[in-house]
């Protein structure tokens, strides 16, 4: 079912973007999110505008970031403050301290952090941290897990082999040379993490995991897993890393950290740690960063520190520092997620969501949330095709892989609509089919 809303001013900019920016977009992801690619004008709290005047209540927050909404009077107010007092300058300045403390007394076990600006960099730090500390070389991810978009980690995000244990490029560009290194498991499996432990647990400096599989449908970590990941880690070891580029800052303050009650060695934040500007941080034990104190190894970039990216993440924080902050995001996200699930039980779909209050997913055709990327392949996403553009008709705006958003911005007003929204959606997703 495509859209019936206007999107002829939309179409114009894009077929004009193709003629000198290759693919039309910025982002491969973005192509194809809509029929055609949206193009929007502005955004405030949690509507987009876009430049056909339609207005859409944005379950997206542009992938993640924006979890205090657009167009934040606070965030815009600090930045602008320190836009007149300069951009970027190469060197120290106080906001990256007051950060870096307001961090550590907000995560769990974090004693210390580096900064940087994309998720794709921190981990990139992360990995070379563990490899320096170790002194080892194998590094290793999960099925369905994404890391970022570079060659030693895009290995097994969308696997076709029913090998689960082979390690396979993404795309195009991947040779093998440059993930030679990197092992790949299916994940939630503790007894394949302890055999091959067993096996190669010398030859391994990291083990890297999102702490909820929230790239590749909101799968919740089994009982006991982390703590035993974290565990044989400590044993052999290993480097634990969390890929919290997600769930960092997002399913609460502390992170998974908090959430799950577990400390890993080393934690990866970005997207929500500065409400839509470019920023990232790794943190871990002090120990962890020994390795950059003694130059065993290095952490750059001429971006890292930017004043304005610091200055928005200091008042993210704070903002999500607000009493009872989370509770609503996580009571909004429930409601959604409940709402899903019987508007399409009274049509006769079957519809399951999983993840937590703020990131979730929906599945339909299935009766069981999925435990790992494997178990995702199951969902019917022909039928969530349909409901999206359905709920693009009726004012919302959704991802294309079945993952929900929640900020702080969605209030009763925006739950009412989207309410409205889904129970509409799913009845037109039925004639549709």
């Amino acid at each position: 079912m495509a859209s019936t809303e206007t999107t002829s001013r939309s179409a114009e900019l894009y077929q004009r973007a193709c003629r000198s920016l290759a693919t039309g977009v910025s982002s491969s992801l973005r192509r194809f999110v809509t029929e055609t690619p949206l193009y929007i004008d502005h955004a405030d709290g949690a509507h987009f505008y876009d430049v056909d005047g339609n207005c859409r209540a944005d379950y997206t927050l542009g992938w993640g970031p924006l979890i205090v909404g657009s167009n934040h009077a606070g965030i815009n107010t600090a930045v602008a403050r320190q836009l007149a007092k300069g951009y970027t300058y190469g060197c120290q300045h106080v906001a990256e301290i007051e950060l870096a403390e307001l961090i550590v007394e907000s995560v769990p076990g974090v004693e210390q952090v580096i900064f940087s600006n994309t998720g794709t960099e921190a981990i990139q730090s992360a990995i070379r941290i563990a490899r320096a500390h170790t002194g080892r070389d194998k590094i290793l991810k999960f099925e369905g897990h994404y890391h970022g978009w570079l060659n030693n980690v895009l290995v097994s995000y969308r696997p076709k082999s029913e090998d689960t244990t082979l390690a396979q490029p993404t795309c195009g560009g991947q040779p093998a040379s440059e993930y030679a290194d990197t092992l790949v498991l299916p994940w939630n499996d503790i007894e394949a993490l302890k055999d091959l432990f067993a096996r190669r647990g010398d030859e391994i400096a990291c083990v890297l995991t999102e702490p909820i599989l929230a790239n590749s449908g909101s799968c919740m970590p089994q009982p006991g897993y982390l703590e035993a990941l974290i565990e044989l880690c400590r044993e052999h070891g290993a480097v634990s890393i969390f890929d919290e580029v997600i769930t960092g800052f997002r399913i609460a303050l502390g992170g998974a950290r908090e959430y799950f009650g577990v400390e890993p060695d080393l934690s990866v934040y970005g997207k929500a740690l500065a409400g839509g500007f470019t920023m990232s941080a790794v943190g871990g034990r002090a120990e962890m960063f020994e390795v950059l104190r003694d130059q065993r190894t290095i952490h750059s970039g001429t971006y890292n520190g930017t004043t304005f990216n610091i200055i928005a993440a200091i008042e993210t924080i704070r903002e999500l520092r607000k009493p009872g902050t989370y509770e609503r995001m996580n009571a909004h996200g429930q409601a959604v997620a409940e709402t899903l699930v019987t508007a399409a039980e009274k049509v006769g779909l079957d519809a399951v969501v999983s993840g937590v209050g703020s990131v979730f997913s929906v599945h339909f055709g299935v009766k069981q949330a999925p435990r790992d990327y494997r178990e995702t392949t199951r969902t019917d996403m022909q039928t969530y095709t349909r409901f999206r553009a359905a709920m693009l008709d009726n004012g919302v705006q959704l991802l294309p892989d079945a993952r929900w958003y929640i900020g702080t911005q969605h209030d009763e007003a925006v739950l009412e609509h989207v309410i409205n929204a889904i129970e509409s959606s799913m009845k037109d997703t039925v004639r549709c089919s």
